[in-house]
């Protein structure tokens, strides 16, 4: 029984997507022979660009950590992790416990490991906050009425914002982080044993919470070279938006700047509904009516969000499986190297 209720939010995603795509099926494979092929190339192209801008953000982090890897690790492990977390709609958590794991196979000491993923998931959240928020108040201008879609999208802004406080207030007061280090000790536990049957031994906590300390100690006397860091996922942002912009520009559809972020910030909010992997379906009917209602063909525009959920989730996640099995996951290595930390 317990099977059929993990299938749920699928089917319920299939469904909509069901709905939405079968009464304009004919308008959309029209839509598709008609696109521009090297349109559809720069969109995918700036998927590529969002997850490199997004690798080295994790490579940069890293190195002011004072630990190298390859770039083509740093890739690897952000395609893996990320795409983890559009499979599980964790709201980062599972990306955020897998990209530990893979670090510390890579001989990364696991605090160093936490401190880098509590930053960059801080940082992710904080600066898509920012588009969403923005987008909404610009939207309300336009409007100038509080609809229930503005109101929804204020709420998600606020749920954002909110992950990424709680994740900077553990990075910067030391009180809180001892307090909420516990937590984060079961969390980072039970989300690895789900995906790796990996767990830090429970004699193990007070030697995590100290060294955790010590990763923390170590971010801030780099404190100086995070905006190179933050720039890095603002650009990832960036190119993440005109995966969709080019999708709309490869049917002839020139959209506004101003327009394009509002209608990605009001997609972008479906991602994080917790029972839908990473808001299929919601996303996508989400974004289609919201640019129909300015004129912009409906097949035109579901055909605009396939695109950017083929390129930017399904593909990857695909990419993604093959990458994660030929690594070749050895937990005992893990274990060996955590002990070494004593």
């Amino acid at each position: 029984m317990n099977r059929i209720l993990k299938f749920i939010p699928l089917i319920f995603a299939v469904v909509i997507l069901y709905f939405l795509i079968a009464p304009n099926y004919e308008n959309i494979i029209r839509v598709y022979r008609e696109s521009s092929r090297i349109y559809l190339f720069l969109s995918f192209f700036s998927v590529i660009l969002s997850y490199v801008f997004m690798s080295i953000s994790l490579y940069e982090m890293l190195k002011l950590m004072g630990y190298r890897l390859k770039f083509m690790d740093t890739f690897t492990i952000t395609l893996v992790s990320t795409t983890v977390n559009y499979l599980f709609s964790s709201a980062g958590a599972s990306g955020f416990a897998l990209r530990t794991h893979l670090l510390t196979k890579r001989n990364i000491p696991i605090t160093i490991c936490l401190t880098i993923s509590v930053f960059l998931t801080a940082m992710i959240y904080l600066v898509l906050g920012f588009i969403v928020f923005q987008s909404f108040v610009v939207y309300l201008i336009q409007t100038k009425k509080l609809s229930f879609q503005i109101f929804e999208g204020f709420i998600g802004a606020f749920f954002i914002f909110l992950i990424s406080f709680l994740l900077t207030i553990i990075l910067y007061n030391h009180r809180f982080r001892n307090r909420w280090a516990i937590r984060l000790y079961y969390f980072v536990n039970s989300t690895l044993y789900q995906i790796t049957k990996y767990q830090i031994p429970k004699e193990d906590f007070r030697h995590f919470k100290n060294n955790l300390n010590t990763g923390v100690h170590i971010l801030h006397r780099q404190k100086y070279e995070l905006p190179k860091v933050i720039f890095f996922i603002i650009m990832d942002w960036i190119f993440n938006i005109l995966v969709l912009y080019f999708a709309f520009f490869s049917v002839g559809i020139k959209i506004s700047l101003v327009n394009m972020i509002i209608g990605f910030s009001f997609g972008i909010i479906m991602t994080i509904i917790p029972i839908l992997p990473s808001g299929l379906g919601a996303m996508e009917f989400v974004i289609a009516n919201f640019y129909s209602n300015y004129g912009i063909p409906i097949e035109a525009a579901i055909f605009a969000s396939l695109v950017f959920r083929i390129f930017y989730y399904i593909i990857p996640a695909i990419i993604s499986i093959i990458l994660f099995y030929g690594m070749k996951t050895a937990d005992p290595e893990i274990e060996l190297k955590y002990k070494e930390e004593k």
